[in-house]
């Protein structure tokens, strides 16, 4: 093991024929100046190389790093993940209330720049050529990993769930015109465009709050629209959604679909799961794990069939 990892905690799971065990390594690392903590979840004694995948959770504090075996429990492959942990978020935090230090850090740009640095800081990830990580961002990470990709070279692949081509702003419309809760009720289109024009008038507040986020933390997500980016990647782009996600409006990734049927030349998959949720959960299926472990083939260029 690196001598960077001395002091990482190791969590050994079930593993196939293929590897002796796999492992969830934390180590401490520093980003601008900022002690965080990183993990590393890999299969010893792997027969070959997988390809890293740097992985960005959606938003909310609570502790994430160690339920990452959880999502790759069904990659086949040799797995080689990497994920920072967001400022501010301390081990076994339930998310249910959040640090001042989080809160601070909590916004679109912040989290960009903070992989970013992650993957210019961390020897492991330093050391890949152009092209050779691939990201995978759900929820709010979905959106975070595009730029991420836009920004590094050697992002060579962008893998997204629950998450798409609409602003967030327009989504939350979308909710509140089709009844959906809260949207819907207590909230309501008036409520949603009133609060759009008081959070833009006062970006940069930590004391003025929405839906649980202060309005520094909307107004670098509302309005940001995620097709200008997408429509600069010239990589493999793979997107899943449920078609029930209340959280995100289906209808933002089929704004994402479209727009890439139009660019028939780009190297892009959607997949829309029938009747599941923000988490890729049908009520006869959980999809979420299986939707993670094709992944393995299709960075290996093999592409799903769109749904």
């Amino acid at each position: 093991m690196n001598r960077h990892l001395l002091f990482a905690a190791t969590a050994t799971v079930l593993a196939s024929s293929a590897f002796a065990a796999r492992v969830l390594d934390e180590a401490p690392i520093t980003i601008d100046g900022q002690p965080r903590r990183y993990y590393h979840l890999h299969d010893t004694e792997a027969a070959g190389n997988g390809t890293p995948i740097l992985l960005i959770s959606g938003s909310g504090c609570k502790d994430f790093g160690s339920r990452v075996p959880f999502f790759f429990e069904r990659y086949p492959a040799p797995v080689d993940v990497y994920f920072l942990e967001k400022t501010g978020i301390g081990k076994g935090d339930t998310g249910d209330t959040c640090s001042a230090a989080y809160n601070e850090a909590d916004y679109l740009e912040r989290r960009v720049s903070d992989n970013l640095a992650f993957i210019d800081s961390l020897p492991a990830l330093k050391a890949l050529g152009p092209r050779s990580l691939a990201v995978l961002g759900f929820s709010e990470g979905g959106v975070v990993a595009p730029l991420v990709a836009l920004r590094s070279k050697r992002i060579g692949w962008l893998a997204t769930g629950g998450s798409g081509g609409l602003p967030q702003s327009e989504g939350f419309l979308i909710f509140a015109d089709r009844g959906v809760k809260p949207y819907a009720d207590p909230l309501s289109r008036d409520i949603f465009q009133r609060t759009y024009a008081a959070i833009k008038a006062d970006p940069d507040s930590l004391q003025k709050e929405f839906m649980g986020h202060p309005y520094r933390y909307w107004s670098s997500h509302l309005f940001y629209d995620p097709l200008v980016t997408y429509r600069q990647l010239d990589i493999p782009i793979i997107a899943a959604m449920g078609e029930k996600d209340d959280s995100e409006a289906i209808e933002s990734g089929r704004a994402l679909r479209d727009d890439f049927a139009r660019h028939p030349e780009k190297d892009f998959t959607f997949i829309e799961y029938p009747n599941a949720s923000h988490a890729l959960q049908a009520p006869d299926k959980a999809h979420l794990q299986d939707y993670i472990a094709g992944l393995a083939d299709w960075l290996k260029g093999r592409r799903p069939a769109p749904r």
